[in-house]
């Protein structure tokens, strides 16, 4: 199932129901096309990690045990999908979750600045309500050298694709927790001073890429 039909079964449920549906709508994603990725991006991460917006916990089973995971989810539905997930996670011991979201004003004392090794987000930068904000919030705390670990579906650069994204933008962000589909955060990232170090760019019915960034 492409992104782009997930999108139409989403339009379908109210906002409570697709986040208790998440993993199942999303399997057919996630395992042929983004679960190796997320190990990938996350296996061999060690020190302090802020993962932003944990979803239902489904980078959990790749952390080694050398990180320190500090996860963040404001939605109690998925936080609760997340709490069972974690119970299996190899590195359960060493990952702890808090139900706020980029902006709570918790966050500001929770991290000082330059004291993250890692801020992981995957799936998340389409939802958080002022992007730029956040990722400016994430160099502030990343360390000199630090990574900004990202896995996102991103805005078309074709004209037609991004024209069906705007067109289908307004109602999928009302049933699908506040995703919006196109978003050009490939973009956006550098412009905050990260400086990307490797990007691969793949499809799912819409663009995604997967990359890592390093703090100036």
């Amino acid at each position: 199932m492409h992104y782009a039909a997930l999108t139409f079964v989403g339009m379908c449920f109210k906002r409570q129901l697709f986040e208790s549906c998440y993993d199942s709508c999303m399997q057919h994603i996630e395992e042929p096309y983004l679960r190796h990725r997320r190990a990938r991006l996350v296996r061999g991460l060690q020190g302090k990690i802020l993962e932003v917006g944990v979803g239902t916990g489904v980078n959990f089973e790749h952390y080694s045990t050398e990180a320190q995971v500090i996860g963040i989810e404001p939605s109690e539905q998925m936080l609760q999908q997340a709490r069972l997930k974690l119970e299996r996670a190899p590195a359960a011991a060493n990952i702890t979750l808090h139900p706020i979201g980029c902006g709570d004003p918790a966050l500001e004392t929770m991290f000082e600045p330059q004291s993250l090794d890692y801020v992981v987000c995957t799936l998340v930068l389409c939802t958080i309500p002022d992007p730029v904000a956040a990722v400016r919030q994430f160099k502030k705390w990343l360390k000199p050298g630090g990574k900004l670990i990202v896995l996102e579906h991103i805005r078309s650069e074709k004209r037609l694709s991004a024209g069906v994204q705007d067109f289908v933008n307004p109602l999928w962000k009302k049933v699908a927790g506040g995703c919006h589909l196109n978003r050009a955060t490939h973009k956006m990232i550098p412009e905050q001073g990260f400086l990307l170090e490797r990007e691969e760019h793949f499809k799912v019915g819409i663009p995604f890429y997967e990359a890592v960034y390093s703090r100036r």
